[in-house]
């Protein structure tokens, strides 16, 4: 059976400080973030205007996941970086693919800077939870030896409180770091598992990271996207894995297929492609375990933000035991 999908008008999701700049032009909101916030949810997404600068708004949901109406909040408006950081200037502009976290009673909100020279960035920066205002200026993820290009980090909590990162899925990378202070973030690897994910279709790049892990039933659940070839273009793919609560929090259940999310386009766009390479995108970016069901927040095309409401047996049915 199909999913449950609530598709987002993206009207809705902009804040007012940018809807006379939109006009008429081409607007995509996608690749939300989701988060509990009482008896209703958090929303953080990407939005292109016409400009084509990256952006990110928040706003809030009721418990029917109907955005709030007066909620969205401008974030890329209201950040300032700490004064005379070095950051390529493209890192203070363009800022995409959110995840929201929150640790004890503190929020968070993560974004990458895309694709730059000489290297891009990732950013942590913490909210107050109730204006979603930036509190202090965002922090930045630092790692020894780090690649050029850096995303998707996702970060999680075990039970003994210490702040981690699923660095890479194969092998299963495990960075910590103190989030203590205010300063950048510097991380280090606490572990690492090797594991095969044979039986999942080839991709490129295998499972890359998607939604904070969630911890139910004892283990941590994670849903990835992955890259394939397709007609159209690179098709971008959900899947499902789970991993220990425990260190070294080695993979526990691997994926044999993809995981079906809601998509009522299919590949079809209503606007210009962003990446001319790319096609169908399924993309999560959030995921919750509320009343016996899985929440998964995704983009859609690169053009829509997506709810997909998800029985506990149709992401089993997706995986086998490593």
């Amino acid at each position: 059976m199909p999913p449950s999908c609530h598709v987002f008008e993206t009207r809705r999701l902009l804040p007012g400080e940018w809807r006379a700049a939109a006009g008429d032009g081409p607007v995509r909101a996608f690749n939300p973030g989701l988060l509990r916030d009482g008896a209703g949810w958090l929303l953080a997404y990407r939005v292109v205007a016409p400009d084509g600068r990256r952006r990110i708004a928040l706003c809030r949901l009721d418990r029917s996941f109907e955005v709030i109406e007066g909620s969205a909040v401008p974030l890329t408006d209201q950040v300032r970086f700490r004064p005379g950081a070095d950051y390529p200037e493209l890192a203070t502009q363009w800022f995409a693919d959110p995840r929201l976290y929150r640790f004890g009673n503190r929020l968070f909100v993560y974004w990458n800077s895309g694709w730059h020279e000489p290297h891009n960035c990732q950013f942590l920066q913490e909210l107050d939870p109730a204006s979603l205002q930036p509190r202090g200026a965002p922090r930045e993820l630092q790692l020894e030896g780090r690649r050029k290009l850096e995303k998707n980090w996702t970060f999680f909590a075990p039970s003994s409180g210490e702040f981690r990162a699923v660095y890479s899925v194969t092998p299963h990378r495990i960075l910590g770091a103190a989030l203590s202070g205010d300063g950048d973030l510097a991380f280090a690897e606490v572990a690492q598992t090797e594991w095969s994910i044979a039986d999942y279709p080839a991709c490129h790049g295998g499972l890359r990271g998607g939604t904070p892990p969630v911890l139910v039933d004892g283990r941590f659940w994670s849903f990835c996207h992955t890259v394939h070839d397709g007609p159209d273009g690179y098709c971008y793919r959900p899947a499902a894995y789970t991993f220990g609560a425990q260190p070294p929090f080695a993979p526990l259940e691997r994926p044999i297929r993809p995981l079906e999310l809601g998509n009522p386009f299919g590949g079809r766009r209503t606007f210009e492609r962003l990446n001319p390479a790319v096609g169908e995108v399924i993309y999560p970016c959030g995921a919750a375990w509320d009343d016996a069901r899985w929440i998964i927040s995704h983009g859609i095309n690169d053009e829509y933000c997506a709810l997909s409401l998800i029985s506990p047996d149709a992401v089993r049915s997706t995986l086998e035991p490593v």
